[in-house]
Parts: C-alpha cells; sequence; structure tokens
C-alpha cells in the first residue's frame, strides 16, 4: 500500500537533485543591460568620429537609459565621457567640460581609479589653446596649459593600461600638448604610439585622425612632404572606414600644405575634391569651410 504523505516529500526530493545535477547553474552576474549600453557607446564613438554628432547623441541617449536601469557606476561614466567626447568633437567645448566633471566625480565617488583618470586626461584636452572656447590665450598661458595638460596625461598612463582606447587617447592628448609647445618630434612620438595601438585594433578611424595630427604636426615645423605623406595615409585609413567627414577634413588639409608649399593648383583641385566630399555627404559646414578656401584663392565655387 502507498504512503501517500511521502509522495510530496520524494517529489520536492526529485526536483532538488536535478536543479543540482541537470539544470544549468545561474551566473553570479547578469550583463544584459550594461552590455547593451556599451555597444552604443562604441557606435555613438564610431558616428561622432564621421561627424554625425546628432546621430551619436541619439545612441548614447539610449546608453545613458541602459546605464541608468542597471545603475551601474561603470558604464554611467563610460557613457559621459563619450558624450563629453562627441560635444567636444561638434566644437561645444562647454558641454564637454560639464559632461567630463560629471564623470570624473562619479568615478571618484565609485572608486573607478581609472576611469578617473581617463576623465582628468579628456578634460586635461579641454583646456589645452586647440579646443579652447574661452577668450584669446596668449604664448605663456598656451604653453603653461600644454605643459600641464602633458603632465596630466603622463601621469594617468598607468592607470589606462588595461584600455586601450583610453591609453592611446591619452598619448594623443601628450602629442597635442607637446605640438604646442613647439616640440614636433615628441609630438610625433605620442602620436604614433597612439596609431599603434589604433591600427592594432583596426579602429580605423582614429588610425586616419592619428595620422591627420602627425600632418599637422609636420606641417607646422616645416616639413611639407612628411606632412603630405602622412595625409596621403590618413586618406587610405578613412576610405577604408569610409568615413566621409574624415575625409572632407584630410583634403582641405592637403589643399592648406599644398598652398603652404606654393603649389595653387593642387591646393585648388584638393579644396574642390573637400566640398565634393562634403556635399555628397549631406555635411554643409564642412562643404562651406572648403568652398570658402577656394572663394580666397579667386575660384569659382560650383555647386
Amino acid at each position: 500500500m502507498i504512503d501517500r504523505t511521502r509522495i510530496p516529500a520524494l517529489v520536492i526530493l526529485m526536483a532538488a537533485l536535478a536543479s543540482c545535477s541537470s539544470a544549468p547553474k545561474r551566473p553570479p552576474e547578469v550583463f544584459t543591460g550594461r552590455k547593451a549600453a556599451l555597444a552604443q557607446v562604441e557606435l555613438a564613438n564610431r558616428a561622432a568620429a564621421k561627424g554625425e554628432f546628432a546621430n551619436a547623441h541619439v545612441l548614447l541617449d539610449e546608453a545613458w537609459r541602459l546605464a541608468s536601469a542597471t545603475d551601474d557606476p561603470d558604464t554611467r561614466v563610460r557613457v559621459l565621457l563619450s558624450r563629453g567626447n562627441a560635444f567636444y568633437n561638434d566644437g561645444k567645448a562647454e558641454a564637454a567640460d560639464r559632461a567630463w566633471q560629471t564623470a570624473l566625480a562619479e568615478a571618484d565617488d565609485a572608486r573607478e581609479r581609472a576611469l578617473a583618470g581617463a576623465a582628468r586626461v579628456f578634460l586635461a584636452r579641454g583646456t589645452l589653446a586647440e579646443g579652447w572656447s574661452g577668450a584669446p590665450l596668449g604664448a605663456e598661458e598656451r604653453a603653461a596649459r600644454a605643459a600641464a595638460a602633458a603632465a596630466v596625461a603622463r601621469t594617468e598612463m598607468g592607470a589606462l593600461k588595461d584600455n586601450a582606447l583610453y591609453e592611446a587617447f591619452a598619448w594623443k592628448v601628450v602629442g597635442l600638448a607637446e605640438k604646442e609647445l613647439g616640440n614636433a618630434e615628441a609630438a610625433e612620438k605620442a602620436l604614433r604610439e597612439a596609431v599603434s595601438i589604433h591600427e592594432k585594433g583596426r579602429y580605423l578611424e582614429d588610425a586616419a585622425y592619428d595620422w591627420y595630427l602627425i600632418a599637422s604636426v609636420r606641417s607646422k615645423a616645416g616639413n611639407l612632404a612628411g606632412a603630405r605623406a602622412a595625409l596621403d595615409t590618413a586618406i587610405s585609413f578613412d576610405r577604408r572606414a569610409e568615413n566621409s567627414n574624415g575625409l572632407g577634413m584630410d583634403w582641405v588639409a592637403v589643399g592648406i600644405v599644398e598652398e603652404k608649399a606654393g603649389n595653387r593648383d593642387k591646393a585648388v583641385a584638393a579644396y574642390r575634391r573637400a566640398a565634393g566630399i562634403f556635399r555628397a555627404a549631406y555635411l554643409s559646414e564642412g562643404a562651406k569651410e572648403a568652398e570658402r578656401r577656394l572663394a580666397a584663392l579667386g575660384e569659382e565655387v560650383i555647386p
């Protein structure tokens, strides 16, 4: 005769055994929301690199929603850093500074040492004359800011070793600072460190911009042939990335270098090439800049 009082206990025991032996173990931590947020950040970074700032901020809005929903300090800070970078590249330095200051405060509060270091490097970049939006800076102030920015980037470099993109950015800030200080060799050396990281990781737009900056360093130092060669490399990377904004900027820079070298016809051709790229990509501000340079050379602007 069956003892029915034992059936529930037996069922519970069998369920417990099944859960221990055959059922998959539950993960100790869930990363779904955070991974989705960081995927949006990566897409936003690529959009910003291509000059698609409106699209970048749409992506970052979604990234921030996901980061807020998971309440993860690491993810929140990464979104804020990328938002600041998008603002900065769009010429909105004050908005960039606010985003980076918020990122630094959150990173410090969460004791995220590496991300706090990254935020300090981003803030240091904002103090350089290259992107400064305040009153014009005198030579001494420019030099002081550049030296301070380079010092911050070098100090924080060790904390950024585990994040290749932040480390590369720190090298880029060192390069820009050394350029402002007139140290062409040190500037190019730092920028080549960034190039090495970006090329290894196949960050095509970033590698293109590194070479664009190297061209700027060489041009400032009077090495026009070297600047032209660096721009050829930048163009090759931007073509591989189909980065229309970068390509337009590259060709404008080619025009500037050719003008400096006294090659008027080549400069005109480069500016026309840039204007055509910008117009085809619906990047009107870039097109206007290229056309302004054409007009300054007495050339007719053909829509």
